[in-house]
């Protein structure tokens, strides 16, 4: 432990550039709030990178003395993690090691704190039963899709599904209870939230069957600020991709569009095609939305939701005007966001009456799950 009396004026300066929190990787520990009492406190301790003794853990006959009294070589740290650099750690962790941590922690603090206050987002989780699954959306993985562009409100997001949730698809009144979770949880969490604290943006973190979220993105419509984001399978996070590989959506006009209309989404699979043209045959005229190359991570940039939003809002307006049926069968293989940014889309007073189907593994078909006639 160093025996240097380190100056007010250096402890001041690294107090404010680690923002009172250990400096340790993964630490991240308070230093002024005492964890039983809650009473407020100094806990920190200053730690050397650089020994402030030749004989000291990672000490050096010229630098220790030069450096003993530098904001530089100097970490803040709660008690746990000083000891451990300098004792049972002391070998694990050079100087090179606890220099990077120093300037990631302190490189953090100083992007948060420039964050423009006009950025503030409302953060929401919404979580369904997906089979027997039951999905997990890591907080950490949200702040890391969300900071810098935005930053939390409070430090809990909203959460509008089931806790611990026994419905399952196979449920009865599954979509029935879903939805009703929905409407209800947004009326009296979020949208109460956003009215009374004047909160201008909502960050959209969804893991639920592809008909929830149709539903959900009705109720967050595009009256409201929303940004959905996409869980992506190869890098397993939140984070859009800037640079991706070329992946165009298309859209397949059917050859007779006065048929009954049938919607159908084969962006993440193309499989559903095939499923679809055998249940309806000559009777339907099938619109397709698909795209170069269908598959379960095709979504990953942001463009990527704007190119659909203005496909789809085209497609719609299409279907609308070329059917006299009022209703419009939809079936789904599609990314989390854009089932969302589907819903969001939808005119209450213009659009057809929705029939969303899912489909059913045992049943090897796709059954009829919500029905959407206006956005409630």
């Amino acid at each position: 432990m160093s025996k240097t009396k380190i100056p007010p004026s250096v402890k001041r300066e690294l107090w404010f550039k680690a923002h009172g929190r250990c400096e340790f990787n993964g630490c991240n520990k308070r230093l002024d709030l005492h964890g039983v009492t809650f009473e407020k406190c100094d806990l920190s301790n200053c730690a050397h990178i650089i020994a402030d003794s030749s004989m000291g853990p990672r000490g050096d006959i010229e630098l220790s003395a030069l450096l003993a009294k530098d904001e530089k070589n100097i970490m803040l740290m709660c008690p746990e993690c000083h000891k451990y650099i300098d004792h049972e750690g002391k070998d694990k962790y050079s100087v090179p090691q606890l220099k990077l941590m120093k300037k990631q922690h302190e490189d953090r603090i100083d992007m948060l704190a420039n964050i423009s206050p006009n950025l503030k987002t409302l953060v929401v989780l919404y979580g369904a039963n997906i089979g027997f699954d039951t999905p997990r959306i890591e907080i950490c993985d949200v702040y890391d899709a969300i900071i810098p562009n935005r930053y939390p409100d409070q430090n809990k997001p909203i959460s509008i599904d089931f806790k611990n949730s026994s419905f399952y698809e196979s449920d009865n009144d599954y979509w029935a209870i879903e939805s009703r979770q929905i409407i209800k949880k947004c009326k009296t969490d979020v949208f109460e939230r956003l009215e009374s604290e004047k909160i201008p943006h909502i960050s959209l973190f969804a893991f639920a069957p592809q008909p929830l979220l149709v539903k959900l993105g009705t109720i967050l419509n595009d009256k409201y600020n929303v940004d959905v984001y996409q869980k992506h399978r190869n890098s397993n996070n939140w984070v859009w991709q800037n640079e991706v590989e070329s992946n165009p959506i298309s859209i397949i006009i059917p050859p007779d569009t006065n048929k009954n209309p049938v919607l159908v989404f084969a962006l993440s699979s193309d499989t559903i095609i095939g499923r679809v043209q055998e249940r309806f045959g000559d009777n339907a005229s099938i619109w397709i939305v698909t795209c170069s190359k269908p598959n379960n991570d095709m979504l990953k940039s942001k463009s990527q939701i704007v190119d659909f939003q203005t496909k789809v809002r085209d497609l719609m307006n299409a279907i609308e005007t070329q059917t006299s049926f009022d209703s419009l069968n939809i079936f789904m293989a599609m990314p989390i966001a854009m089932a969302v940014e589907l819903g969001r889309l939808r005119m209450e007073k213009a659009n057809l009456k929705w029939v969303l189907y899912d489909y059913k593994r045992e049943y090897e078909n796709d059954v009829k799950s919500i029905t959407i006639i206006n956005n409630e």
